[in-house]
């Protein structure tokens, strides 16, 4: 259990206070709470219902919900260097009680924005909030792997994820009923109304980060850091992770932020109708990730990431030329899901080849990565304005196509089953050993062999 095994990480490090057992399950849970209350109220305010206020407001333009998106995302990418390198030498839990008083400005902000349909105040709203995420993501994760037992990140990391996609279905759902209340139209007096909610419920979600315990920053080894940091090649295996996210990140920004402008635009869907159909969306990623994690299980983390990867691309293809809507809705939901089960398990393969000391860094550079749609939205917004959604589709699947190859060579770099915690001292030990390194990697083959280790 999480109980037992957090006592390990409790006893690393020397010099600091350490953080208790007990807190490290406090670390674990807020966050969780954290991540599943502000989805619920983020995916009312800033998804779909956004993009078509900012839509309506522009005058039905595509491109004007693309440059919104840069702008977020830029913000992002500006100060995602910055905020690793603070994750890295300051106190993670000290940088979270900060991002409470950055999440008031950044909804403040917002509702003036929304409030007055000012333009200039949106952007500016756009790029605290930007910032926003860059900080808190960056320190959150950190902090939140440092507190997860080693042989444990694939789970406890796709827990976070699917608590954090239970609350993007749970929000459209209230929207719903928002919507049937204040009136099931595309009008801004009805927007303006469930998005300042939506970014009211953001505040009290905040209040989770506030008097975390900083786990320990363990730089003495293996069994206190990522678990395979020290095998030959180690090094290359983040920098493949980062470069397979860039490019689906690209591809995903010319289309995703587009899906309810899609349907809208082409099927006439009407709010309550497009609320439901992200609330089955997003119900769909939570289920969809514990699969991927039992598959993560039975037949490794590379080997699962790259099966759903490829069934991700096909179902894009697919919505590409269907145009019958049952079908169409369909394959959106069951793409969506594929496309997003796969974060955790590839930020498990991450943090267990990067120390604790980095891994601001690598969530910064991670955030880098999948920010990187942002300048790809505006692209996108400028295809569909001269051609249409289908044609983009196309061409985000085969963006999807490069980075699913990209994952082919984790295949012999990646163990294909996570180290127990109690092996790890073994290996620490032995780590320097050619033999024993090719040993570990051979595991990619048989799970029997890395228990023999």
């Amino acid at each position: 259990t999480i109980a037992n095994q957090t006592s390990e990480i409790a006893a690393m490090g020397s010099g600091a206070e350490r953080a208790t057992e007990e807190q490290l399950q406090k670390n674990i849970w807020k966050i969780i709470w954290f991540n599943g209350i502000f989805s619920v109220f983020s995916s009312i305010a800033q998804l779909g219902l956004f993009d078509t206020y900012l839509f309506i407001m522009a005058g039905n333009s595509n491109t004007a919900v693309g440059w919104a998106e840069s702008i977020s995302g830029l913000s992002q990418i500006v100060l995602a260097g910055p905020a690793g390198i603070l994750t890295d030498t300051c106190s993670r839990s000290k940088i979270l009680n900060w991002c409470v008083l950055l999440a008031v400005l950044a909804v403040g902000t917002s509702i003036a924005g929304v409030g007055l349909d000012n333009f200039p105040i949106i952007y500016a709203s756009l790029f605290v909030f930007g910032a926003y995420s860059a900080i808190q993501n960056t320190a959150s994760f950190a902090l939140y792997s440092d507190s997860i037992p080693q042989g444990s990140r694939a789970k406890w990391l796709s827990r976070v994820s699917i608590v954090n996609q239970i609350g993007y279905g749970a929000g459209p759902f209230l929207s719903l009923f928002l919507f049937a209340y204040f009136g099931n139209e595309w009008k801004l007096s009805v927007l303006h109304v469930v998005l300042i909610i939506g970014f009211l419920g953001m505040v009290p979600a905040n209040m989770f980060l506030v008097n975390l315990k900083d786990a320990q920053h363990e730089d003495g080894g293996a069994e206190a850091s990522g678990a395979y940091c020290n095998l030959r090649y180690a090094r290359v295996v983040p920098w493949l992770i980062c470069t397979l996210d860039v490019v689906s990140a690209v591809g995903a920004g010319m289309t995703v932020k587009f899906f309810p402008l899609f349907f809208k635009e082409d099927y006439g869907l009407n709010p309550g109708q497009i609320q439901l159909l992200f609330a089955i969306y997003g119900l769909s990623f939570g289920f969809f990730t514990w699969l991927c994690e039992k598959a993560a299980g039975k037949i490794g983390r590379v080997q699962a990431g790259l099966l759903f990867a490829l069934s991700g691309v096909m179902c894009l293809f697919l919505l590409a030329y269907l145009r019958w809507l049952p079908s169409v809705l369909v394959v959106f939901v069951i793409r969506g899901a594929l496309a997003n089960a796969i974060y955790p398990i590839d930020r498990s393969i991450l943090m267990d080849f990067v120390p604790s000391s980095e891994r601001g860094r690598w969530n910064a550079a991670e955030s880098i990565s999948s920010m990187s749609w942002s300048g790809s939205a505006v692209i996108g917004g400028y295809l569909m304005d001269a051609y249409d959604y289908r044609q983009t589709f196309v061409i985000t699947a085969f963006i999807y196509l490069v980075s699913a190859s990209l994952r082919i060579p984790l295949f012999f770099l990646v163990p294909r089953y996570e180290l127990p915690a109690s092996q790890q001292p073994l290996i620490s030990r032995l780590v320097s050993s050619e033999e024993v390194q090719t040993a570990v990697l051979a595991s990619t083959r048989s799970r029997s062999l890395q228990f023999e280790l």
